[in-house]
């Protein structure tokens, strides 16, 4: 009996120091995910006691150490993985939102034997510094997947070159393969819709590890840019981009959530913030083509070089797209214009077509805002306590019947969310300077008539312009337009009373020696005790009082 447990456990040790040492840690790290999930189930069913705040307090706490843990220990996406909760800080619990806001500085950098076996693999043997005319060993940068060094090349220019982590090719399809299975399991115990996203957040991730798609993905949505754009994609020099490594151009500029930063540019914050939501709202309403990661570090300011009076937008890191067909772009067009103009028929129609069953919930999670339609129009004021503790309170039932057939649910929609929280999120951190809502909602009213430019480049090139609308059809199309055009002008207008009536009194209050805080902040504040009493947690309340998104 001693010879077989002896056997086992040398079986299971050298098992265990060939995934440590040679195999890129894929057993180790998915195993520790899987254990983390089942400590995490056990928690949840058994340990907390809603109706016991500190209880709950203490699991939310427990729960979101062992997963900080986990994403630091494993590396690779699951850096990502962790990013992503603390983007979440209007619907996760603090405890959850105040650790993980270190998961952007938990990716150390590969040792550089690591990054020089990378390059070779793709370069065919060669060295950086025979490539290139000078090369940095040291990154400048360090992400989930790839970090990035400086280097010149012989023709003189200057580049940034990101190289892939040596084993995030090895590891990609496993850390997949056990994102998959603990979907599924957490679908099957909690009792909620989650696996049907699966297939699509893998398509991407495996599409983002391809350095060659992201420069495609660069090259198209500079093509989507208007010529009166703010924005600014930086080129990329494919004679040095392989499948593992990608170069493009230098640029220099500070993080967009960089206040000072960005004042000592001489630029003002609310001016550039709502430059960095426009050129969002016009790859989402407009173009279809939208960049789905746009977390600070990847969205830079910098001084125009066509005017240093002006700022300008610059969008790095295109590896994570997701590409809308036109249906899909104008019937989430049409869905903002409809929840603007509180036409409850037309929202429930998108969907119903979606197959999503609960249509005021849908149109929450779009706004980020409570959506009331027997309020009116304004989605900004006019939001009592009671409103959106119902929305927190019923949460749990409302997702889980939010959706009536996942298989109509667009696939856009999982990414493009991820987009609109992630610039939520932005806009809150640097203190709401801008009327988000407001901004997207122009730019949904734009979209639902405008052609998309990228289609209409295919078009041309395809030779298959459209001129079938007749003249009665154009004249009647033309007057729809007006009328609905007012009306939806009228909201917006009522929309921005409200704000600006907010920030009319901030600026009052601090004048007269009081306290100072905008709309959302007076709302988050006094639902923070009331939604803790209810669930158990106080919803996103970080250190300076912020509780609702």
């Amino acid at each position: 009996m001693k010879r077989p447990l002896k056997y086992g456990a040398l079986t299971a040790f050298g098992a265990h120091q060939y995934d440590t040492w040679v195999g890129d840690r894929v057993v180790n790290r998915n195993l520790r995910a899987v254990w983390a999930a089942i400590l995490t189930t056990y928690d949840y069913k058994f340990c907390l006691d809603a109706k016991d705040p500190n209880s709950a307090s203490q699991v939310h706490a427990r729960v979101a150490q062992r997963w900080f843990d986990v994403c630091a220990g494993n590396g690779g996406l699951y850096i990502k993985l962790g990013q992503s909760c603390q983007q979440l800080n209007h619907v996760l619990p603090v405890e959850y939102t105040s650790l993980f806001n270190q998961m952007f500085d938990a990716a150390p950098p590969v040792s550089k034997e690591d990054v020089y076996r990378v390059f070779a693999r793709e370069f065919g043997g060669e060295t950086p510094e025979s490539v290139f005319a000078s090369f940095d060993p040291t990154p400048i940068a360090s992400a989930s997947i790839a970090q990035v060094h400086k280097a010149y090349t012989k023709e003189g220019k200057k580049v940034a070159v990101k190289i892939q982590k040596p084993y995030i090719e090895k590891q990609i399809p496993w850390d997949l393969r056990c994102y998959r299975f603990l979907v599924f399991a957490l679908e099957k115990i909690f009792d909620l819709p989650m696996y049907w996203t699966v297939d699509s957040v893998c398509k991407s991730i495996r599409e983002e590890a391809d350095f060659r798609q992201e420069a495609r993905n660069a090259d198209r949505a500079r093509l989507g840019l208007p010529k009166e754009s703010t924005a600014y994609i930086p080129e990329i020099y494919p004679e040095y981009t392989t499948k593992r490594v990608l170069t493009m151009e230098w640029i220099d500029g500070v993080k967009m959530t960089d206040t000072e930063g960005i004042k000592k540019l001489g630029f003002s914050v609310p001016k550039v913030m709502d430059m960095v939501i426009r050129t969002f709202a016009e790859q989402i309403f407009l173009t279809g083509f939208i960049h789905a990661d746009p977390h600070p570090g990847n969205v830079l300011v910098r001084a125009s070089p066509q005017s240093t009076s002006e700022p300008q937008v610059v969008l790095l890191d295109h590896g994570l797209y997701v590409e809308a067909n036109e249906r899909f772009r104008k019937e989430y067009c049409k869905l903002w214009r409809s929840m603007v103009l509180m036409d409850m028929d037309g929202v429930r129609d998108i969907c119903l077509s979606w197959g999503v069953a609960d249509s005021e919930f849908f149109a929450s999670m779009q706004l980020l805002k409570p959506f009331r339609p027997s309020k009116g129009a304004v989605h900004i004021a006019n939001t009592t306590i009671d409103d959106i503790l119902k929305m927190q309170l019923g949460l749990k039932e409302r997702v889980k019947n939010l959706l009536n057939d996942t298989k109509l649910v667009p696939r856009e929609l999982i990414l493009l969310g991820r987009n609109m929280n992630i610039v939520r999120s932005c806009n809150k951190a640097m203190g709401s300077p801008v009327n988000r809502v407001a901004i997207m909602a122009t730019y949904a009213n734009r979209g639902t008539y405008s052609l998309n430019p990228l289609a209409e480049l295919a078009e041309r090139q395809q030779g298959m312009k459209d001129q079938t609308n007749s003249l009665i059809s154009e004249v009647s199309q033309h007057f729809r337009r007006t009328y609905t055009e007012v009306a939806f002008r009228a909201q917006l207008l009522l929309i921005d009373f409200f704000y600006y009536s907010t920030k009319v009194l901030q600026k009052l209050n601090t004048l007269l020696g009081r306290e100072s805080k905008n709309f959302e902040e007076l709302l988050e504040e006094g639902i923070a005790d009331t939604i803790e009493a209810k669930l158990g947690f106080r919803i996103n309340l970080d250190d300076k009082g912020h509780a609702f998104g």
